[in-house]
C-alpha cells in the first residue's frame, strides 16, 4: 500500500467522523459546534486529552447536554416522590431494635461498644468544629430534583449556623417532601455521602432502609470483593431488590493528609509516606438507584432452570432516588457533579451521571498511585552522573532495600490492574447494546415509541460516548501499569545480576583467603612435625629411671637414629612423587603378603551355548530333536563316541509316543523341546569327559 492510498483512507475516515459529529449535533441540539471549532486531531498524552474540552466526543456532561430551547417539559418525570419524615427518637429506636447483621455491627461498632451513647439526649454532636467521632470530616450533598429536572441543593440552615456538621447532615436527610413552603414537589432525590461517621451510617440506614436493602449495601462495603454490578434484579423475591439497581466499586487509594481510614477498612498501619513506602488503603463506593413504580410490568422468566417464574420491571419514568456512598480517606472526590445546571430526565440519567463520576474518580486515584510508584522506582535525573546512585541501584544492601521496593511496586500495580479489569468488565457486561437502545427486557425497557423515549435515547448515546471514553482511559492506564511492571522486572534482573557478580567476587576472595590459611596451617604442621621426634627423645631421656651419668654420646646417637629417618620420611612424603612411590610400594607389599588362593578343579560341567546345525531340513531337525534317526543310538563329538543318555523328560517323551507321530501340531513342537534338552545333556557329558582326559594327561 503506497502513500496515496493511505492518504485517501485517512480522508475517508475524517469525512465519516465529521458526518458522525454532524448527526449527533443534529439529533441533540444541546451541543452546537461553532464554525471555529478545530478538527479533531490525535493527542499524545493523557493530560492533553483531559485538557481538550473542544473535543465533542469526550467533552464534559454539561457541554454535551446543555438544555435546548425546544426541550419539552413533559419529557421529565412528573410523578411526586413519596414523602417521609424522621426524628431523633426514631433513630434511637432503630439503632436499638433493628436486627443488625455482622456487617452492620462492624460499621456501627463505635456506637454499640459505647453503651451510654444511645442513652444520651443528643445522638449527634451539637457544637461545631472537630469532634471525637470525626464526623466533621463527613461530607454530604443532598439534592431534590423537581418536575423540570433541575437539581436543587438541600441546606439545613442559613449562614448563621451554630449546629455541628453531623447535625446539619441529619436535618438534610431526615425529611422528604416535608417542607410545605417549597413551590414544587420533588420527583427525585440525590444523596451523596462521603466518609460518613458511624452515627451518620445509622441515620442513612434509618432513612433509606425502606427504599434500599441497606444491609446488602453495608455488606458490599465491608466485604473485600471485586467491583461488581447488580442491575438485573427483576426476578428477586424481595420487592426492594426488584426496584433497586446498584454498582459496587472496590479499589485502592493513597491516604490523604489528615485522613484516617475507618476501622473496617483495610489500610497500611504506617500512614506516613517514606522513600520506600506509599500509604495505601482499600476504599469502596456504592452507586444505587431506586424507582417508585406503583404499577410495574409483569414479565415471565424464560430460563430453563429459573426458580422464580415471574418478575416485575420498573418504569424508568417513575419517581426515583439515587444514593452514592463513598468511603475513601482522601480529598480526590469530585464535589460538583450535580451542580452544573444540568436537568435530569429521570432517575436512570442521574444514576449514570453518578456512576460516570465514580469511574472518573477511580481513574484519578489510580493515576496518582501510578505516579507515586513511578517516582518510587525510577532513578532520579542525576542518576547518569552520580556513581554512588548507580551503585545503590545495582547492588543490594544488607537490609534488602531495593528488592523489597521492587516487589512492593510490582505487586501493587498487579492488584491495581486486577481492580481496573473488574471495573471495566462490570460496566461492559451490564450495559450492552440492548440497554443503550432501550430494548432490554429487565433493565429500563422502552416499550413504546414516543418523543420522550426518543429524546431519552439521544441522551443515552451521549452518555455512552463518555463512558466509552472512560473505559478507554482505564485501559490505557492498565497498559501503562503493565509496562511499568515490565520495567520493574528488568530492574530486578539487573539488581540480581549485579548482586550475584558481587557475591561471586566475594566468594573468590574468600576462597583465596581459605587457600592462604591452608598454606599457613600446612607450614605450622610441618614445623610441628620437626619438633615431634625431638620431643620424643627428650621425653625418653627425661624419665626418672634413666642413668644420671653424663653420657651425652648416647643421647646424640638416639637423636640421630630417630630424627634423621623421621625427617627424611616426612620430606619424602611431602612431595607428590614420594607419596605416589610410597603408595605403589605399599600396594606391592600387600599383594606379596596376601595368601594365594588354591586351585580347585571340579567335575561340574561349564555352561556352553548349544550349537545348532542349520544345514538340516525341517523334518531331519525335528527327528533329531525327538531322538530319532542317527542321533538316537550314538553321538560322535570331538572324534570320541559318547553313548546317548537317558531322556531328561521321560514322561513327556512317553506322552508324545502315546499320541502318535501322525499329529504334527502342538505335540510335535513339544517333542522338539524335549529332544533339544536331550541333545544339550549329551553335549555337556562329552565336554566333561574331554576335560577329564586332558587333566589326566597333564598330571601324567
Amino acid at each position: 500500500m503506497n502513500i496515496e492510498e493511505l492518504r485517501q483512507q485517512l480522508e475517508t475516515l475524517q469525512r465519516s467522523h465529521d458526518e458522525l459529529l454532524r448527526s449527533l449535533s443534529t439529533s441533540n441540539r444541546a451541543f452546537r459546534p461553532s464554525s471555529a471549532t478545530p478538527d479533531l486531531q490525535p493527542t499524545a498524552t493523557r493530560d492533553d486529552r483531559h485538557a481538550d474540552v473542544s473535543n465533542p466526543v469526550f467533552a464534559d456532561t454539561s457541554t454535551l447536554s446543555d438544555e435546548s430551547d425546544e426541550e419539552d417539559e413533559s419529557f421529565f418525570v412528573q410523578d411526586e416522590l413519596p414523602s417521609q419524615s424522621f426524628d431523633h427518637e426514631h433513630l434511637r429506636e432503630h439503632l436499638k431494635k433493628h436486627s443488625w447483621d455482622e456487617h452492620g455491627r462492624e460499621i456501627l461498632s463505635a456506637i454499640f461498644t459505647d453503651r451510654g451513647r444511645l442513652k444520651e439526649p443528643h445522638l449527634f454532636p451539637m457544637s461545631p468544629g472537630p469532634v471525637s467521632d470525626r464526623s466533621h470530616y463527613s461530607h454530604f450533598q443532598v439534592y431534590d430534583v423537581g418536575p423540570d429536572g433541575t437539581a436543587e441543593l438541600v441546606e439545613a440552615s442559613g449562614k448563621e449556623n451554630t449546629m455541628s456538621k453531623a447535625n446539619e447532615i441529619w436535618h438534610s436527610i431526615k425529611d422528604i417532601g416535608a417542607d410545605s413552603t417549597k413551590s414544587q414537589r420533588a420527583v427525585g432525590r440525590i444523596t451523596i455521602a462521603r466518609e460518613p461517621s458511624p452515627i451518620l451510617f445509622g441515620a442513612l440506614h434509618l432513612t433509606m432502609n425502606k427504599t434500599f436493602d441497606m444491609n446488602e449495601l453495608f455488606r458490599c462495603l465491608v466485604q473485600p470483593e471485586a467491583s461488581s454490578a447488580h442491575m438485573h434484579r427483576a426476578f428477586h423475591e424481595d420487592m426492594r431488590h426488584q426496584k433497586t439497581f446498584f454498582f459496587v466499586f472496590e479499589y485502592y487509594t493513597v491516604i490523604g493528609e489528615d485522613c484516617k481510614p475507618m476501622q473496617w477498612q483495610r489500610a497500611d498501619k504506617d500512614k506516613g509516606a517514606t522513600d520506600s513506602h506509599i500509604p495505601l488503603t482499600r476504599c469502596g463506593a456504592v452507586v444505587a438507584l431506586a424507582l417508585y413504580d406503583d404499577k410495574p410490568r409483569r414479565i415471565r422468566n424464560r430460563g430453563r432452570r429459573a426458580k422464580t417464574q415471574h418478575g416485575w420491571v420498573q418504569n424508568v419514568w417513575s419517581p426515583w432516588q439515587v444514593l452514592n456512598l463513598q468511603c475513601y480517606p482522601d480529598w480526590r472526590a469530585t464535589p460538583d457533579t450535580f451542580e452544573s445546571g444540568h436537568r435530569y430526565l429521570n432517575g436512570a440519567e442521574a444514576f449514570l451521571h453518578a456512576l460516570l463520576t465514580e469511574y472518573k474518580d477511580a481513574r484519578k486515584r489510580y493515576e496518582e498511585i501510578y505516579k507515586r510508584i513511578t517516582h518510587l522506582i525510577t532513578p532520579p535525573l542525576g542518576f547518569i552522573f552520580d556513581a554512588e546512585l548507580r551503585d545503590q541501584r545495582l547492588f543490594e544492601d544488607k537490609e534488602f532495600t531495593w528488592i523489597r521496593r521492587y516487589f512492593y511496586a510490582h505487586q501493587t500495580l498487579g492488584n491495581v490492574n486486577d481492580s481496573i479489569k473488574s471495573m471495566i468488565d462490570s460496566f461492559e457486561d451490564t450495559f450492552t447494546e440492548e440497554v443503550w437502545e432501550g430494548k432490554s427486557k429487565t433493565l429500563w425497557p422502552l416499550n413504546e415509541e414516543s418523543p420522550r423515549n426518543d429524546h431519552w435515547k439521544r441522551r443515552l448515546r451521549l452518555l455512552r460516548l463518555q463512558f466509552e471514553h472512560e473505559m478507554k482511559e482505564l485501559r490505557i492506564l492498565s497498559r501503562e501499569n503493565q509496562e511499568r511492571r515490565h520495567e520493574i522486572e528488568s530492574l530486578q534482573d539487573h539488581l540480581f545480576s549485579g548482586t550475584s557478580i558481587q557475591e561471586s567476587r566475594k566468594s573468590v576472595e574468600l576462597a583465596d583467603i581459605t587457600v592462604q590459611q591452608g598454606r599457613n596451617i600446612k607450614l605450622l604442621t610441618i614445623v610441628n612435625l620437626f619438633f615431634m621426634p625431638l620431643t620424643f627423645v627428650t621425653s625418653v631421656y627425661g624419665m626418672t629411671n634413666m642413668s644420671t651419668e653424663p653420657h651425652y654420646w648416647m643421647f646424640g646417637v638416639t637423636l640421630a637414629t630417630v630424627c634423621v629417618p623421621f625427617f627424611s620420611l616426612v620430606g619424602f612424603l611431602s612431595t607428590d612423587l614420594g607419596y605416589r612411590i610410597w603408595m605403589a610400594k605399599t600396594k606391592a607389599l600387600w599383594r606379596w603378603m596376601r595368601p594365594k588362593p588354591s586351585l580347585n578343579i571340579t567335575n561340574e560341567p561349564e555352561f556352553q551355548p548349544n550349537l545348532v546345525n542349520r544345514t538340516l531340513s525341517t523334518d531331519e531337525g525335528m527327528q533329531k530333536r525327538l531322538g530319532q534317526g542317527q542321533g538316537q543310538a550314538q553321538t560322535q563329538t570331538h572324534n570320541r563316541p559318547v553313548s546317548s543318555s537317558r531322556p531328561s523328560h521321560p514322561n513327556i517323551q512317553k506322552l508324545v509316543q502315546a499320541i502318535g507321530e501322525g499329529n504334527q501340531g502342538g505335540i510335535s513342537r513339544l517333542g522338539t523341546v524335549v529332544s533339544n534338552h536331550e541333545v544339550r545333556d549329551e553335549e555337556a557329558s562329552a565336554r566333561v569327559a574331554e576335560k577329564e582326559m586332558g587333566a589326566g594327561a597333564y598330571q601324567g
